[in-house]
């Protein structure tokens, strides 16, 4: 273990270097002092899991049904903290395992075969299979490579706030005070295990790319810009990329407005450039992502109700959503409260940046006034004011997205507020606000709480976790009240030294807050080995289910199972038409199994996995029992590819699903998706033996014997990108039982390869080759030296002044206003 620790150890720090590096090289200088206190800043909350070799992950949702149920008390694990964490462990750990799966068996992860009887990997977008933190976690077991990534998410935020900060002219302390301010949020700490963490963390450095543009900055802003972009886009978050340009786009024309007319032209071709030159180089990521999207139920429900719905909340409604922004626990604790689309963190980051924000707002700059903007936006989107909310959905792309999410907006302007109020402070102005400010939180705090003490109770907080909480806001004002007046007071060197104590002072009141969002596991209770599973034969393609809520999806992939069920952002929408046939969906979940159906046999499901105190199926052997769960093995599954006895043919999908409702033996009967003359006809189909004589994730192989002309069947979800040769030459795909693939074989012996390659993976990876090459000649003829004819002797070449640097000390003099 000691061992697995320090190479933990190593490759986090080894990471950590090469970014600092690279800003220090590429954006601007950042001290070794700065560079040290960013790479701690992640090991405040993940640094437990990291020096035991654990890992920082809610595991213990995953421990809230069986099989897993029964080893709860011997991990140690506890009462659930955070039920709303339930995608981290029902999501991305399972889609990092399946990218794991499929380049450690020396595959593209473009297609997963784990849950849903398979769907796209690389086409879902939130797998992250291009960021830095999947790659780079190859070089870890999975457990510690979660965590690392975890910390490599904080550390990312961070870096970049402080590069902003630092880089438009804020002191070294107060930089990091952004940094932490903005890595810390309630928003960026919940969303830390999703996807939308690291696609919003990089926003700060957008934001510097596009106002060095504008200010006459050159080809290192357009890549910067162009990188940051990139980073953003490989996340895995596409909705909150959109959020992020446009964020970006605002304060880019603030940013122009100073400029004068003929200044505009240049920053804003560049800012084209780079931004085509980040499609180009993203192709690979994003094209999948654009083919799959249009073929998901989540699309279809997104642009024919969501689209259309009220967008916006009553005034009153609008309110109450920002008491949230207030005392984040307005609804109880996070994962906690009744209402549980009110316990989501918004725009909380920290009650002590409330009176530094006050004070900043005291600030001459004109850039205050875009942090105002930037405020007001995103807590109008984020508390759904009428007006703005609608307004915002009336856009095109807009219009089927989820807007509270621009709350992060809010987020970073109250952090750049703040920024500008610790330099004011520590150049010995704004005191005053900041007393009156930091006496207003707390007195606001106090009667928010008092006033909500009954309601907070119905919720399920308890007295002592809201006194705990109250304190967690009230104290720190108060001790930064004291600070502040005791800087006020003292000469400018020994104020820095009590400024730094105040930033010392918010990272322990974030820490503390921040705490109980994600627990830290001991290695052990990450998805424990349970050898009743090892009795599900591999021997061929089959499928498993748990009944109800056993093995809850998408566990599966962590035990090397392939699940029709699934929990999933993107759900095949044909596929999803099929569910009633063979389970129950639940809303906003999985699709339930209560008992056994004739479909499922037809879906390859082998083995059922049945948990106490449910029955299992009365037809099916028992193979094997641990601790009340159950594993059936199914007598009738059906073999992935197979030859229906008869078959309707039919294009009419609504026909389709009729029929299927109606087939009690799939081996017998079946659907073909193509209409022969005469509408429905039903036809015997043709004898054949199908073998499969070798099986990968995305790639079938099948000899076919076959003494007629024969429809063959498989359970592969007919998602677009499925290739099929019959002998060496392309064949066409036939769609059968409504959302699965079929093909004709003529009479005779062949061998026919099913082998799933998307268009847009291809086209994507064919552009991104382009991208990185063009990049590569454009960076090695920037580096040859210029020859240039010798200046007059009379007129000495004339020397250009250095660039202000940004390096800074805690003892310098702030400059200007803030940031």
């Amino acid at each position: 273990m000691a061992l697995l620790v320090l190479r933990s150890l190593a490759v986090y720090g080894l990471t950590a270097a090469a970014f600092l590096l690279i800003a220090r090289r590429h954006v601007c200088a950042v001290s070794l002092r700065a560079g040290l206190l960013l790479a701690a800043a992640p090991l405040l909350f993940t640094g437990k899991a990291m020096l035991t070799g654990g890992v920082y992950a809610p595991l213990d949702i995953a421990f809230d049904g069986s099989p897993l149920l029964a080893h709860r008390a011997e991990l140690g694990i506890g009462p659930t903290r955070n039920p709303l964490a339930v995608d981290v462990v029902s999501q991305m750990i399972p889609w990092r395992q399946a990218v794991r799966e499929a380049v450690e068996n020396g595959r593209f992860p473009l297609w997963n075969r784990f849950v849903l009887a398979g769907e796209p990997l690389l086409g879902v977008a939130q797998p992250a299979v291009f960021h830095p933190g999947t790659w780079l976690g190859f070089l870890l077991p999975l457990p510690q490579a979660w965590t690392f990534d975890m910390s490599l998410r904080i550390f990312l935020s961070a870096l970049c706030a402080y590069l902003f900060f630092h880089g438009t002219g804020a002191s070294e302390p107060a930089a990091l005070l952004g940094a932490i301010g903005w890595a810390y949020s309630d928003f960026l700490m919940f969303f830390l295990g999703y996807p939308v963490a690291p696609s919003v963390g990089p926003f700060p450095l957008l934001l510097l790319a596009l106002k060095r543009l504008s200010e006459g900055g050159g080809r290192s802003a357009a890549a910067l810009l162009a990188g940051t972009l990139v980073l953003i886009v490989v996340a895995g978050h596409p909705e909150t990329l959109l959020f992020c340009v446009a964020g970006a786009g605002i304060a880019f024309l603030f940013y122009l407005a100073r400029a004068t007319p003929g200044q505009r032209r240049r920053p804003v071709l560049l800012s084209l450039a780079a931004g085509g030159l980040a499609f180009a180089l993203s192709a690979v990521a994003l094209f999948p992502f654009l083919e799959a999207l249009p073929q998901t139920q989540q699309h279809m429900v997104r642009k024919l109700f969501f689209a259309g719905s009220d967008r916006s909340d009553s005034v009153l409604d609008s309110l109450r959503r920002l008491m949230s922004d207030v005392i984040p626990y307005f609804y109880g604790r996070i994962g906690g409260g009744a209402v549980a689309r009110f316990s989501v963190p918004v725009g909380y980051a920290g009650s002590l940046l409330f009176p530094l924000a006050l004070a900043g707002l005291g600030t001459r700059g004109r850039e205050r006034w875009l942090w105002v903007t930037f405020g007001v936006l995103g807590l109008s989107l984020s508390s759904r004011l009428v007006g703005v909310s609608d307004l915002f959905a009336a856009l095109p792309l807009f219009d089927i997205a989820v807007l509270d999410y621009f709350v992060f907006l809010a987020i970073f302007a109250l952090a750049a507020l703040a920024v500008a109020g610790l330099d004011r402070l520590r150049a010995g102005r704004g005191a005053g606000a900041f007393a009156a400010a930091s006496v207003a939180s707390v007195c606001a705090i106090v009667l928010l709480t008092s006033s909500r003490q009954v309601r907070l109770a119905e919720f399920g907080m308890s007295p002592s976790v809201l006194r705990q909480r109250v304190l967690m806001q009230v104290v720190p004002l108060l001790l930064g009240l004291a600070i502040v007046g005791v800087a006020s007071r003292r000469s400018p060197g020994a104020a820095s030294r009590w400024i730094a104590v105040l930033l010392l002072l918010f990272a322990a009141q974030r820490g503390f807050e921040e705490s109980g969002v994600y627990p830290t596991f001991r290695q052990a209770a990450f998805y424990p080995r349970l050898p009743f599973l090892d009795r599900a034969a591999r021997d061929r393609p089959s499928r498993v289910a748990g009944s109800k809520w056993t093995l809850v999806p998408n566990a599966s992939a962590l035990y090397d199972l392939e699940d029709v069920r699934g929990y999933e952002a993107m759900v095949f929408a044909p596929l999803a038409e099929t569910f009633g046939l063979w389970s129950v969906p639940l809303p906003v979940f999985f699709n339930e199994i209560t008992k056994p159906s004739p479909f499922l046999s037809f879906l390859n499901v082998r083995y059922l996995i049945v948990g106490p105190p449910q029955p299992g199926p009365p037809d099916w052997p028992l193979v094997a029992r641990e601790r009340g769960t159950r594993l059936y093995e199914n007598p009738n599954a059906l073999a992935r590819a197979f030859v229906p006895r008869h078959v309707a043919w039919t294009d009419n999908p609504t026909l389709q699903l009729w029929i299927l409702r109606k087939i009690g033996d799939y081996a017998n009967d079946g659907v073909a998706g193509e209409s022969l003359p005469g509408n429905l006809r039903w036809r015997t189909n043709g004898a054949a033996e199908v073998r499969i004589a070798s099986y990968a994730a995305d790639r079938m192989r099948l000899s076919i014997d076959a003494r007629d002309e024969t429809l063959v069947g498989t359970s592969i979800p007919s998602w677009r990108g499925w290739r099929l040769r019959i002998d060496g030459r392309r064949a066409p795909l036939i769609p059968f039982n409504h959302a699965f693939l079929s093909f004709r074989v003529p009479a005779g012996r062949h061998e026919a390869v099913l082998r799933y390659l998307p268009d847009g993976f291809v086209y994507g990876a064919a552009i991104t080759g382009a991208a990185v090459v063009l990049c590569a000649v454009l960076a090695l003829r920037s580096r040859r030296p210029r020859t240039e004819p010798p200046a007059p002797a009379a007129s000495p070449p004339e020397r250009r002044p250095e660039p202000p640097t940004t390096r800074s000390t805690w003892k310098d003099p702030p400059r200007g206003g803030g940031t």
